[in-house]
């Protein structure tokens, strides 16, 4: 009897802890839904900000410079964390190396964002100006892949646990070497693992504004593909977007409320609204991932 109330308590307790956690985030999208409705139209979301008068008035630019700095980052940021992830799982030795590697792969996962904005405004922005530009779309890209790279790195080592030892013995057992059993056998069977740490990079790396700020900076202009004589950097020539200043829209959402006499509150909630959806596909996405993985 006494078990029975135990359990329906933690039950209920359990219950009522879940409720809770999703009547604050109703909360939350309903007062940012509520406020944003009066600016949520296409002008807004598809027009730059220089095309508008004043401060403000549209965020197209800022959606499409989210997309890019959100895309690039993590694929900037793969190749290493892959190749981590095979080094820690296949071919490093356990001990106090691997102890140690483990150890700072764990502490720059802890790094506040903010100490990495502080790190790409000092080497990225202003060391490596002649080959960044600055403030530009390149230094953003960087700085963001060093902060997805923990989580990339991580979601593919429990990936490659996944993979059953049979297949890689039986794969030895044919004759292939280590590389070829990784290849061939290790990777594939963990890419559903993988490409689910991918896609939630992006959302991590699309809500980031310490960073962005830091080293991106922020334009009012939609980003062109183009060059420029531009003396001051390597080669003598400016790539754009490349090097050149790129907006987001979690700056665009600290603009709004860093300057509430220049930009409309409904704007600025609005801008958060999408964010908000940005983030919230990128993670649904990666619920299809793991859901197709577990049938599959």
């Amino acid at each position: 009897m006494i078990r029975k109330i135990n359990n329906l308590l933690f039950k209920s307790l359990a219950y009522l802890a879940a409720s809770t956690t999703v009547i604050i985030l109703l909360i939350i999208l309903g007062i940012i839904a509520y406020e944003a409705v009066p600016s949520l139209h296409l002008d807004f979301l598809l027009s730059s900000e220089v095309e508008v008068k004043g401060f403000g008035g549209a965020i197209g630019n800022a959606i499409v410079g989210t997309i890019i700095l959100s895309t690039l980052s993590p694929l900037v940021a793969t190749p290493f964390a892959i190749g981590t992830a095979v080094y820690m799982k296949k071919y490093i030795k356990k001990g106090k190396l691997a102890q140690s590697f483990s150890f700072l792969i764990d502490v720059l996962s802890g790094t506040p964002s903010i100490v990495l904005g502080i790190f790409g405004l000092v080497v990225l922005v202003y060391i490596l100006k002649p080959i960044t530009g600055g403030f530009s779309l390149i230094s953003g890209v960087i700085a963001l892949a060093i902060l997805i790279l923990p989580v990339m790195e991580r979601s593919t080592e429990t990936a490659i646990d996944t993979v059953p030892h049979e297949l890689e013995e039986a794969s030895y057992a044919l004759g292939a070497n280590k590389w070829e059993t990784i290849k061939y056998v290790t990777l594939p069977y963990s890419l559903n693992g993988i490409l689910t740490g991918l896609v939630l990079s992006i959302g991590r790396a699309a809500e980031e504004s310490a960073v962005v700020v830091l080293t991106a900076g922020y334009s009012q202009f939609y980003p062109e593909l183009k060059m420029a004589a531009n003396d001051k950097l390597l080669f003598g020539i400016k790539f754009y977007p490349f090097q050149d200043l790129v907006a987001a829209l979690p700056i665009t959402v600290y603009h709004g409320f860093e300057f509430p006499n220049m930009v409309d509150r409904s704007e600025s909630f609005a801008a958060a609204f999408v964010l908000i959806a940005i983030v919230m596909l990128i993670n649904a996405t990666a619920r299809l991932i793991v859901w197709r993985r577990r049938i599959g």
